[in-house]
């Protein structure tokens, strides 16, 4: 009897110490965050309320091109240049966003490619006889088409209204390609608003390839790094341009119009909210990347990660603040000041694809292949 209880006492003192020693479950692991109120607060209070804001944009900027085409004039060509600004800027806040309905329809390829071809946009225009719904047409259709179009180069604003006077198949153009990008625009927003919204929310279960969490993250890294960085500042800076390093004026983004500064700050701002969780709307801030950050403990030397990213975000406006006039103007007239612009840049890209989403358990989906 009594080896029975000594033999009962060791048998629970074992069992005790091993289930001391096992290791605790680690609170801050990234599977244990509340990805679904993160994911809601992004979807509800900023993706949705974005893709309104472009929506109503784009339908606005077809009015007033109908009106354009209907009464060609001075007056309705500068109330068009205004909403086709106001259009662009409103698309920073989007562009990021290229999954889900963006992604199924290509979104960005059909709306913002640049630079325009113009020979093939005039060739599309003389012959009269084009299909845009063709890949081989995306770089002759979308916003950087209409920058061209209403800002023709070389001509007076009094030449380009006699232009669309005398030339039905141009107007004819404008409201194709204006069309388009109304119709783009008025499916995303109403597939977001109808089904996809939830759909988005409800998969967040894990960070694993496939979830919400990742979708949200390759998205915003691939866009920032190939479509931001490389896109808006290195290909004109000719960072990308081989050995030569030869500048490319002509392949900024509003070429035409010379808004290409601001519209590189506004996609700036658009990331740092959609990262902080804030509000399309105000500044009130909900569940964002950052909070999932300092959620894991994520560091970046003795500074929260999340921190380092946002002061890197602000450089990068500071440093585009810095540049007057044209961007196509300042990577040939101050190349220091716009190569301070992409090294600022440069620093984000390993703190969003490589820190962050190693410390959200995140992998990257995508390729690149610039070798840095």
């Amino acid at each position: 009897m009594r080896k029975s209880k000594v033999f009962i006492l060791l048998l629970v003192l074992i069992f005790t110490l091993a289930t001391q020693c096992k290791p605790k479950p680690d609170e801050n692991s990234p599977e244990n965050y509340n990805k679904e109120t993160m994911l809601t607060n992004v979807a509800n209070n900023y993706i949705i309320p974005a893709y309104l804001n472009y929506k109503n944009q784009t339908n606005t900027l077809n009015t007033l091109l109908s009106e354009f085409v209907a009464a060609p004039n001075t007056t309705n060509l500068t109330n068009c240049r205004s909403q086709l600004k106001e259009t662009i800027l409103a698309w920073q806040d989007v562009a990021m966003l290229e999954f889900g309905p963006a992604e199924s329809i290509s979104l960005r390829s059909q709306t913002n490619i640049y630079p325009a071809d113009t020979v093939l946009i005039n060739s599309n225009i003389s012959s009269n006889s084009y299909d845009l719904q063709l890949p081989s047409n995306y770089d002759a259709k979308g916003l950087q088409t209409l920058d061209y179009l209403l800002h023709k180069p070389t001509i007076s604003d009094i030449q380009l209204v006699d232009y669309y006077v005398n030339t039905t198949s141009a107007k004819t153009y404008l409201t194709t390609v204006s069309n388009e990008i109304k119709t783009n625009a008025n499916s995303v927003y109403s597939d977001w608003q109808s089904t996809y919204g939830t759909a988005f929310i409800n998969n967040n279960e894990t960070t694993a390839q496939g979830s919400s969490v990742s979708i949200l993250i390759n998205a915003l890294s691939l866009h920032f790094e190939a479509f931001v960085r490389k896109g808006k500042i290195g290909i004109p800076s000719g960072v990308f341009n081989g050995v030569s390093q030869q500048v490319l004026p002509e392949h900024v983004e509003g070429y035409y119009s010379g808004w290409s500064i601001e519209f590189a700050v506004r996609e700036m701002q658009a990331i740092s909210k959609l990262i902080k969780g804030e509000y399309y709307l105000s500044d009130e801030n909900g569940e964002g990347l950052d909070d999932y950050l300092n959620f894991v403990e994520a560091k970046n030397g003795t500074d929260n990660l999340s921190v380092v990213i946002e002061n890197t975000i602000n450089n990068i406006i500071t440093n585009l603040n810095t540049l007057s006039g044209s961007l196509s103007n300042n990577v040939s007239s101050n190349p220091t000041g716009v190569n301070l612009v992409y090294q600022s840049m440069q620093q984000l890209v390993p703190l969003i694809k490589v820190e962050l989403t190693s410390n959200l358990g995140v992998l990257v989906s995508y390729q690149d292949n610039d070798g840095d």
